[in-house]
């Protein structure tokens, strides 16, 4: 179960860190993007309200539609995917720093 304190922390290493985190949801065509904060993007990676993409809050959204993957983006290069929320929280703190320039 994802909790909301977990999804915190992990806009605030995306923050911290300028990294782009995707989760492909299993149920859904639409994802979620945690771009120093969470947003809601569509089959073509474009933001649309969060209204209209998912009926309920982001922790609750993962748990019920399941993760497919989770991308992690560094300057919109592909660096690390991951099978699980589990997997993404314990190698959070291995990711690099990566900011534009």
């Amino acid at each position: 179960m994802v909790s909301l304190k977990e999804l915190e922390q992990i806009v605030s290493i995306s923050r911290e860190r300028g990294l782009k985190i995707v989760i492909r949801l299993k149920r859904s065509k639409n994802s979620i993007l945690i771009d120093k904060e969470v947003k809601a993007i569509d089959e073509f990676d474009k933001i649309i309200s969060w209204a209209k993409a998912f009926p309920i809050p982001p922790n609750q959204v993962i748990d019920s539609y399941g993760i497919n993957v989770i991308e992690i983006y560094c300057k919109n290069n592909l660096i690390k995917q991951f099978k699980s929320w589990q997997e993404l929280l314990k190698n959070i703190d291995k990711l690099p720093i990566c900011f534009e320039e």
